[in-house]
C-alpha cells in the first residue's frame, strides 16, 4: 500500500514539474510575441533589437499549444490541491490565497474563452493597409500576456504561501 502511494505522489509531482515547465514555456512565447507586436524591429544592433526582431506570427501555435496543455495538467493537478491544500491549509489559514487563486482559475478560463479569436486573428497576414487587425492582434495578444503573468505569478505565491 505504502508504494502504490509513493507512486501517486511522484506522479503528481512529475505532473506538476511539467505544469511547471509548460507554463514558463508559454510565459516565454507569449512575452516575445507581445513585445514583438507592441515594438516590432528596429536597424541597429544590440540585446533589445535582437528581441524585437522575433517574428511574431511564428508564436501562435506554441501559444496555443502551450496554454492548452498547460491549462490541462493544471485541472488534473487541481482535485487533489483542492481536496488537500486549500482545503487543509489555504481555507483555515489564508484565505486571501484561496480568493487569489479562484481569479487564477477564472482568468485561466477567459484565456481558453481567446484562443480561437487568438488564433483567427494571427491567421491571415496583416498588412500596412490594415491598422485595425494590428491593433487586434496588438489587443489579444496582449491580453493573453496579462492572464499567462498573472496566473503565474499568483500560481508560485499560492505555492509558497505554506512556506511563508
Amino acid at each position: 500500500m505504502q508504494r502504490a502511494v509513493g507512486g501517486v505522489a511522484r506522479m503528481r509531482i512529475a505532473l506538476l514539474l511539467l505544469h511547471a515547465i509548460s507554463a514558463t514555456l508559454l510565459l516565454g512565447a507569449v512575452t516575445h510575441q507581445a513585445l514583438a507586436s507592441w515594438w516590432p524591429e528596429r536597424p541597429g544592433s544590440g540585446w533589445w533589437r535582437a528581441l524585437r526582431a522575433v517574428h511574431p506570427e511564428r508564436y501562435v501555435r506554441a501559444t496555443i499549444v502551450l496554454y492548452l496543455s498547460t491549462a490541462m495538467l493544471g485541472a488534473v493537478l487541481y482535485p487533489p490541491f483542492v481536496a488537500v491544500a486549500r482545503f487543509r491549509f489555504l481555507d483555515a489559514h489564508a484565505p486571501w490565497a484561496t480568493g487569489l487563486f479562484q481569479i487564477k482559475e477564472h482568468a485561466a478560463a477567459v484565456g481558453v474563452a481567446l484562443l480561437p479569436a487568438y488564433g483567427a486573428v494571427w491567421r491571415t497576414p496583416a498588412g500596412a493597409a490594415e491598422p485595425a487587425r494590428a491593433a487586434a492582434r496588438r489587443a489579444i495578444t496582449t491580453l493573453l500576456f496579462v492572464i499567462v503573468w498573472w496566473n503565474f505569478v499568483i500560481g508560485h505565491v499560492v505555492n509558497n504561501t505554506r512556506g511563508l
